[in-house]
């Protein structure tokens, strides 16, 4: 019952922000509007601040180390979206890894198009860098296109040779950015908020007037990811890009690199954030999967494609 509620309160909420024609400006102040009254969870201090010269927002829980930081980077198509609407679930984060969340307001397209917001994800990581906070007591986390930019970040640092953090967290990120995305190809009708059409607007904004071969290009399912750090990723099943996230796993398999999937079955785009009882369990995994690799021991990652029940093609 709750679930169908959220799915509906979802739909409606979706519907309201993009239609009757997504003209951004107009669905950033809608999309704020949504969000005024989002509060972090009790005993989490919310603030704003700089890194780098980069807006961010400060979530910081009693007793927060530090010398520990996770840099969060929001979703929305990399056209809308803001610290604030992630608000729940950055918080929540915050709370169950004690940990100090940077949730970065980077740049957004069109105005900004590719490559602002991954110079902002890079400038503020150096400069959590810069205030002393070691590389392997850093933890990057992104949803849906946040989660692109996580992996851009990653990758970045990779072939210029910087410290790379201690793991990514990836929460139903956007993969594919070609026309070849699972996104565009799937039946919609269990995901509350994306539409092929919608995905397909997203990305002209980001990346106007680039080719099919660039877009593939800068797709992080088509790039080589070995010697990234560990990556925790978690997808919806009944999400647009759940597809991507299987086929990405894959790859990861494939390549050795490090990763651990956890599908949940039933559920939309981005769920964590939602006052349901799967979220708070995905966001417990996810802080546990992530103070592993920054305060403690070792655990394993191993890529966990599932491909049941999903409407493809």
């Amino acid at each position: 019952m709750l679930i169908s509620l959220w799915r509906f309160l979802s739909r409606l909420t979706g519907t309201w922000w993009f239609a009757p024609a997504p003209d951004w400006p107009q669905v950033r102040r809608r999309a704020v509007a949504t969000i005024r009254f989002s509060r972090a969870p009790h005993g989490v201090t919310v603030a704003n601040a700089s890194l780098g010269g980069v807006p961010v927002e400060t979530l910081t829980p009693r007793g927060a180390p530090a010398d520990a930081a996770v840099l969060y980077l929001h979703g929305s198509g990399f056209v809308i979206g803001a610290p604030e609407m992630v608000r729940p679930l950055t918080g929540a984060l915050a709370a169950a890894m004690r940990t100090t969340v940077y949730a970065v307001d980077y740049r957004l397209a069109p105005e900004h198009p590719h490559p602002a917001a991954v110079d902002d994800t890079l400038a503020a990581y150096q400069a959590l860098l810069d205030r002393g906070i070691p590389a392997e007591r850093i933890a990057v986390a992104g949803d849906s296109a946040g989660g692109t930019l996580a992996l851009d970040l990653a990758l970045l640092l990779r072939d210029r040779g910087l410290p790379a953090p201690a793991v990514l967290a990836l929460i139903c990120p956007v993969l594919d950015l070609s026309s070849d995305s699972e996104a565009l190809h799937c039946d919609p009708s269990r995901e509350p908020l994306l539409t092929p059409e919608l995905m397909m607007m997203f990305m002209d904004a980001y990346l106007p007037g680039r080719s099919e071969a660039e877009r593939r290009a800068l797709s992080p399912l088509y790039r080589d990811i070995t010697g990234l750090p560990p990556i925790v990723l978690h997808s919806a099943g009944d999400d647009l890009l759940a597809g991507d996230a299987r086929r990405f796993a894959a790859h990861a398999a494939k390549s050795g690199a490090p990763l651990r999937h956890h599908e949940y079955r039933g559920l939309w785009h981005v769920f964590h954030a939602l006052p349901i009882p799967q979220a708070r369990e995905a966001v417990a995994d996810l802080a546990q999967a992530l103070n592993d690799r920054v305060y403690g021991h070792r655990t394993g990652y191993r890529a966990v494609p599932r491909v049941r029940g999903f409407r493809c093609r």
